[in-house]
């Protein structure tokens, strides 16, 4: 019989690789089913509850650290004192014998007094003091972690405007600075495209897009999902333009994010309207569409991408366009022999995806459920149960408080995948594999393995439809993905966009 523990650790923050690593030394151990070590969220608690642990009885705050195991009754207390010990000196962390890591911001610009930017990844309740000593010391700053309250974030951003500096976040996963990627990055070419993106994964799409029509991006400016705003005002994302306006190497401006607000959008606009420059202007869902060159309205993050290409290859963005929707059309033939009937459940790790996917489905089968949802009515009472056409976005802070973002670690994801299996109103499974640098080595791997067995007891009841969003370059090859998906009976599409469709058009 299996029995399990929780134990609280209290007061003891730990980064979510940490934890990870941990867990999975746990799960190697003899006799134990499964392990999680996780930080003691409202939203951990759930999704351990769901999982079968008992935590109504648990005294335990979001700084406090959970350590939750299953299996055999024996060997459960030593699986507890082993992750305690491992936390002490965490697998996978040890630095080469000699090798000095300064422990402070001057400590790290005496070894590099030369640097222009620091990447702060850190608890979010720490990292906007960090952020504003980067300031005072001159450097832009790339702010990774999320949790930062918005009044801090005003404050960063204006004292950087000041200096001349971008900050560049919170929540900003993705840049590209020269042709370098920072964050969770793709390996696309250099080219005369800029970007700037309130947008982490509308940003990876994009570039990825741009790759596959031989287009490269030299400079792509994150600025967090909050710059554009009306509170925010969109500092950065302004800045950011104005430098691209500027570069005398960038020939074609594109900007990507949810529709800003309306305020901010017109000052935009304003200023790409003088700086003569093509710009292809994707605001996702935005209300705003046409060309006015030489601006270019877009609503979708394909389109954007088509719109941009052409114009830095000397083409006519307008046919860019129609020759794109009309592939779109084709796709009703491909999904013909596909046909089911049931609801679509959409399970995505990167958040601009799923908000692009929900915006589609909308428009062709009704209104989506979601834990992000386009309209407020729409949002899920409980982000771990699904009514009707869902879209969850697992990289929501409700889902990366304390645990790995879903672009580092599917497994979350496919356990959700197989519990929507079950479900016989489900008719379509719709996810996004996400590659690139810092994304989990074998994304595709993880979900296609939930699929198999998912098959096994579903049948052929459901279609599983896929996006892989990368190129071959990056890490995890993009081409081996896709057959890793499509050997275990995944229908893998050509963009976000297009996977989106499809699956509409299987149940519709």
């Amino acid at each position: 019989m299996l029995l399990q523990r929780i134990h609280v650790e209290k007061g003891a923050y730990y980064d979510s690789v940490t934890l990870m690593l941990v867990a999975r030394e746990l799960q190697s151990m003899e006799g134990i089913e499964e392990a999680s070590l996780n930080m003691a969220t409202e939203a951990n608690l759930k999704i351990l509850a769901a999982a079968g642990f008992g935590v109504s009885d648990i005294q335990a705050g979001q700084s406090d650290l959970l350590i939750a195991v299953r299996g055999d009754g024996s060997v459960l207390e030593a699986a507890i004192e082993r992750a305690r010990e491992l936390l002490k000196n965490p697998p996978g962390r040890k630095s080469t014998p000699g090798e000095y890591r300064p422990k402070s911001l001057d400590g790290a610009l005496s070894m590099l007094p030369e640097a222009n930017m620091a990447l702060i990844s850190i608890a979010g309740r720490y990292a906007g003091d960090e952020a504003d000593k980067c300031l005072d010391a001159g450097l832009h700053v790339m702010l990774y972690s999320d949790n930062v309250p918005i009044e801090k974030e005003i404050s960063l951003k204006n004292k950087a405007k000041e200096k001349g500096l971008l900050v560049m976040g919170p929540d900003c996963g993705t840049a590209v600075i020269r042709g370098v990627g920072l964050g969770f990055a793709n390996a696309c070419p250099t080219g005369p495209v800029g970007l700037v993106a309130a947008a982490g994964t509308g940003l990876q799409e994009v570039h990825v897009q741009l790759a596959r029509r031989g287009v490269g991006v030299l400079h792509a400016i994150g600025t967090g999902g909050r710059d554009v705003k009306e509170e925010v005002g969109g500092i950065t994302f302004s800045m950011g333009s104005e430098a691209l306006l500027c570069d005398e190497e960038i020939r074609v401006v594109v900007l990507i994010g949810k529709p800003p607000a309306p305020s901010v959008e017109e000052r935009i606009l304003r200023i790409l309207e003088g700086g003569k420059k093509p710009a292809a202007v994707g605001f996702i869902g935005g209300k705003a569409s046409g060309d006015k060159p030489p601006l270019y309205l877009c609503r979708e993050l394909e389109e954007t991408a088509a719109v941009a290409a052409a114009l830095a290859n000397g083409k006519d963005p307008s046919s860019a366009r129609e020759e794109l929707f009309k592939s779109y059309e084709r796709l009703k033939e491909k999904a013909a022999p596909m046909k089911r009937k049931g609801f679509i459940r959409g399970l995505y790790s990167g958040g601009t995806l799923c908000y692009e996917a929900q915006l589609i489905a909308t428009g062709l089968i009704g209104s989506v459920y979601s834990n992000a949802p386009l309209a407020s009515e729409m949002k899920l009472a409980d982000s771990l149960k699904s009514r009707g056409h869902t879209m969850v976005d697992y990289g929501e802070d409700e889902f990366t408080q304390g645990r790995l973002h879903p672009m580092m670690d599917s497994t979350f994801r496919a356990e959700r995948l197989l519990s929507e299996s079950q479900d016989p109103d489900v008719g379509v499974i719709l996810f996004d594999c996400v590659l690139g640098y810092g994304c989990h080595p074998n994304p595709a791997g993880q979900m296609a393995e939930a699929v198999e067995k998912a098959r096994k007891k579903a049948g052929g009841r459901i279609a599983y439809v896929a996006y892989v969003c990368g190129v071959d370059a990056d890490p995890q090859g993009a081409t081996e993905q896709r057959k890793i998906l499509e050997e275990a009976g995944v229908t893998v599409c050509d963009s976000n966009a297009e996977a989106a469709r499809l699956a509409c058009y299987i149940v519709g």
